[in-house]
């Protein structure tokens, strides 16, 4: 048969043929859905790996959005009104509450401090919440039993009313109706609460709540100059009013006054920046695992093409144009594609109806368990651009393989090759893909590091596949039949050795990564911060009763070094005369978000690192003149140095000190450092409290505990221990989660691996057939394709471990600043991995080699 003298099938059309006219896409649709009604064999990987990521896509975006959508509607009741206008460490003056009231509907009052409480020789450290008689002003506050909030924090027969969560009552051994000691007053427990409209979110709590009325807090005689107490004023505004209305005139009237002010914009903004980046993060895994399977893609549709190439050379015979067939099998692959994408979208609307009843007991807000759109067409986008990615290079190469070349046995696309024009059709949906990762991130500076990771990695696993085929050229000659046979299938024409290297050592690297960095932070909090760590942190000590605290301390048998500071709390309100509002965001920004903890001292603290500048002298007193020194890293995040100046607000007073020195400090000794420290003279003159450490055996912990809570119950005590075996619990779990959601890159790796085994088992049928035929036994041909996937398998979990072991030392050096060790057991996991990954894929594969029958198939070939 010959094709038309105007269409010589050997003359490939232009790219721009893809744009045909509408009847040539009808045929071609016709064509590829006969095709189809053959079924999707072939095609199960390529639709697991397409579903899988865009799953994972799409499953983080919806549960993302659910809880952030969470976050914006009930901002009101998390806040605890329209507004909250937080000061420390004295309340507003009457002045001030005047014009709260006057310019509000309703105004309520909560202070908020740690505390410790005692009952039945038992203390512990609780997070204190005094609230007035309006509280909760949005909201409802849930109590044990349905029982009812109304006046049940009154005082009745002498004793005041509190309500606290269960782990008080369980640490206490008390129940309710029962008292605890609180400072200087008892508080009968009247209810145990189980949800908190207002409670705020964070990882680390020291305690659990105690709620009390705003009237028994000053009957505790916990409240004294220095006491570390938050002052929340909560607003809700009156009828057409607006945020930015009040605020306008709240700073009018008090620009200088050092409130920390929020709104229902940005009610809990911990919890939505901690919601945003790990998103982004699993997002970024979704994408990860994408990538990996879109090489299952890529194998499945030059598998699939290859497969048809008695069907191409039909059609070009009776003749079908090039075009016709790049039509024929992008419509295929497409509508393949948009199934895989479909199944991905069903997973990911799932997500939140599963997630939402786990969150519900963990957030005080309501997740709602609807799909968000928005996540749903990211998703979607992620997925066809995907397989565009990594189908079109094939396509294009087997439209480029001549007719002839097609009829020839074993003929693969190893020959074809992309036309230089082509190029933009291949740049065009990667640039997309790029484009859509960087928009669619939180955080552009993480998406842009993403992309130059991923690009790195993909560079050295190409590489390293490349190095192991190499590799095993070399070393094929002078051994054995069947260790050739191994060593020549690694680097024979069509071989998957570089996409499963790739595959499955980019889910692996990141398994090693994650778990080498969990596994040094593990190490950091168990082994190296005890060993030099107090066993106690002491708060809120009144400066008369410093002399008589050591003194009781010291009587006691075995106790160390004890360590005093005075603090205060002040809010950084501008640096070099720049609001502190006006600078714009960065990794240290939280210096500027909050009040923070400051001291003043006329000599260094010990093991002080003077970076720039010098101390003040040891007599130095100006008032005139304070000075402050700065932890060098917030010099250089802000790019201050001595000789500048920082303003901070303490008690409603602003202080403009000169930075005198930059000093390094050692955050991981658990010393008690500050950011600030400033110079005698000024600060000194403000009510402040000391904290003090002490170190003892583990043995003393329990009866120092009992002898400071009796002789002073207004100091608290954190225990050094429970604080790391805290932060390991909450590290531990997050190293799950961390490591749970790297797997998905591992699984997609996996498939990736099955289907480059599918893709070459008619291959390995032949050949163990022809070896069968020549007397190979059994265990002859599964040595061969045991060590060939052993090597594979081996190869490819050292590379993973080597380069993931490099980018835990980047992050835990380069971005944390802490120390890095190289831990043998969390490098040797993913070595394991890999080779029983390629093993059981080899296995398998093989198994169904050894089971056909060689007669038919050496006659059918």
């Amino acid at each position: 048969m010959a094709s038309s003298s105007s269409q010589n099938p050997r003359t490939s059309p232009s790219s721009a043929a893809v744009f045909s006219p509408p009847n040539q896409w009808a045929m071609a649709w016709r064509v590829a859905r006969r095709e189809l009604r053959g079924g999707l064999r072939g095609f199960w990987i390529f639709l697991a790996c397409l579903a899988l990521g865009v799953g994972t896509i799409a499953a983080v975006g919806n549960v993302s959005q659910s809880v952030l959508g969470a976050l914006e509607r009930d901002g009101r009741a998390l806040l605890g009104g329209d507004i909250e206008i937080q000061q420390v460490n004295m309340p507003a003056s009457p002045d001030q509450q005047s014009w709260f009231t006057d310019n509000a509907q309703r105004v309520g009052q909560i202070a908020t401090l740690r505390a410790t409480a005692y009952g039945n020789d038992q203390r512990r450290l609780v997070e204190l919440k005094a609230v007035d008689d309006q509280y909760p002003l949005f909201g409802q506050i849930q109590l044990q039993n349905d029982a009812p909030f109304a006046g049940i924090l009154a005082k009745k027969d002498g004793l005041w009313g509190g309500v606290a969560e269960a782990g008080l009552l369980e640490r206490l051994n008390i129940k309710v109706g029962d008292t605890l000691k609180l400072g200087d007053t008892d508080i009968q427990i009247r209810g145990v609460i189980t949800k908190e409209p207002d409670k705020a979110i964070g990882f680390l709590n020291f305690g659990p709540r105690l709620m009390v009325a705003l009237p028994a807090l000053a009957d505790t005689g916990l409240v004294v100059p220095g006491s570390l107490v938050h002052y929340h004023y909560l607003i809700d505004l009156k009828n057409g009013d607006t945020i930015n209305a009040f605020r306008t005139r709240l700073d009018d009237d008090y620009a200088s006054e050092g409130w920390r002010i929020r709104d229902t914009n940005n009610a809990s903004p911990g919890l939505k920046r901690f919601i945003e980046r790990l998103t982004l993060f699993l997002t970024l895994v979704g994408l990860s695992a994408l990538l990996v399977g879109g090489i299952g893609v890529a194998n499945a549709v030059r598998s699939h093409v290859e497969s048809k190439t008695s069907v191409i050379a039909t059609l070009k015979s009776i003749g079908a144009t090039h075009g016709l067939v790049l039509r024929i099998y992008f419509l295929q692959i497409l509508a393949i594609a948009i199934l895989g994408i479909v199944i991905g979208l069903f997973i990911g609307a799932l997500a939140p109806m599963l997630v939402a009843p786990i969150l519900a007991d963990k957030l005080p807000i309501a997740v709602t368990a609807a799909p968000a759109m928005p996540s749903l067409i990211i998703a979607t986008a992620f997925g066809i651009l995907t397989t565009l990615v990594f189908t079109l290079p094939s396509l294009l190469r087997a439209r480029e393989i001549p007719a002839a070349r097609l009829f020839r046995s074993g003929a693969g696309l190893n020959g074809g090759a992309v036309r230089r024009k082509d190029l933009p059709v291949l740049a065009v949906p990667l640039v997309l893909l790029l484009i859509l990762t960087v928009a669619s991130a939180t955080d552009t500076a993480i998406a842009l590091g993403f992309i130059g990771a991923s690009i790195a990695a993909i560079a050295i696993f190409v590489l390293a596949g490349r190095v192991v085929i190499s590799v095993s050229k070399r070393f094929t000659h002078g051994r054995n039949a069947f260790t050739r046979l191994a060593l020549a299938n690694l680097h024979r024409p069509g071989t998957s050795t570089v996409a499963v290297t790739l595959s499955l050592g980019l889910g692996l690297t990141l398994l090693v990564t994650i778990a080498s960095i969990e596994g040094n932070l593990n190490h950091e909090i168990q082994d190296r911060l005890p060993e030099s760590a107090p066993a106690f942190f002491f708060l809120d000590i009144r400066p008369d009763q410093i002399d008589q605290f050591r003194s009781d301390l010291k009587s006691q048998p075995d106790i160390g070094d004890i360590e005093q500071t005075p603090m205060l709390r002040g809010r950084v309100v501008a640096l070099n005369g720049v609001n502190a509002n006006d600078i714009p965001p960065g990794d240290d920004r939280w210096f500027l978000r909050g009040d923070r903890g400051l001291t003043f001292a006329t000599t260094p603290p010990e093991g002080t690192v003077i970076t720039q500048g010098n101390w003040w002298p040891d007599d130095y007193n100006d008032a005139s003149k304070p000075l402050v020194s700065l932890t060098a890293d917030i010099g250089a995040s802000f790019n201050l140095k001595p000789g500048d100046t920082l303003t901070v607000n303490v008690l409603g007073r602003d202080i403009t000190a000169e930075i005198a020195n930059l000093r390094e400090v050692d955050w991981q000794s658990l010393r008690m450092n500050f950011a600030m420290v400033f110079s005698p003279g000024l600060i000194d003159k403000a009510p402040y409290s000391l904290i003090a450490t002490a170190h003892m055996p583990p043995n003393m912990e329990e009866p120092v505990d009992r002898l400071i809570g009796k002789d002073f119950p207004n100091v608290s005590a954190i225990r050094v221990r429970e604080a790391l075996e805290a932060a390991n619990t909450i590290l531990a779990g997050i190293g799950i989660a961390l490591s749970a959601t790297s797997s998905i890159a591992i699984i997609a790796g996996v498939l990736v691996l099955a289907g480059a085994v599918a893709a070459g088992r008619r291959k390995r049928i032949y050949d163990a057939v022809v070896l069968k035929t020549l007397g190979a036994t059994r265990a002859n041909i599964l040595y061969a394709y045991a060590l060939e996937y052993g090597i594979l398998g081996l190869s490819t979990g050292l590379i993973a471990a080597l380069f993931g072991s490099a980018a835990a030392w980047a992050v835990l050096v380069l971005v944390m600043g802490a120390s890095w060790t190289l831990l043998p057991a969390t490098v040797l996991g993913p070595i394991l991995i890999g080779l029983i990954a390629t093993l059981s894929a080899g296995f398998i594969g093989t198994w169904q080699a050894l089971r056909s029958p060689a007669a038919p198939i050496l006659r059918n070939e």
